[in-house]
């Protein structure tokens, strides 16, 4: 569901939940969206954990600029 989505957005990312709802309607309404920009000890962590929650997420680097 969209709750358990938010919820866990905002566990184990500290989103806001205002910020997690806004990521977990994006995902919703387009199929994807970008959760933030980490350094890449701290995506790799949270990208095990979300994926040990059952969603689907993916990992880009991303050019520093």
């Amino acid at each position: 569901k969209r709750e358990f989505v938010a919820r866990c957005l905002t566990q184990i990312t500290g989103l806001s939940d205002s910020a997690a709802y806004q990521v977990m309607m994006q995902a919703h309404n387009f199929g994807l969206a970008t959760v933030g920009r980490y350094a890449f000890e701290m995506a790799e962590l949270y990208h095990e954990q979300l994926r040990e929650q059952g969603l689907s997420v993916d990992m880009v680097p991303v050019d520093d600029e």
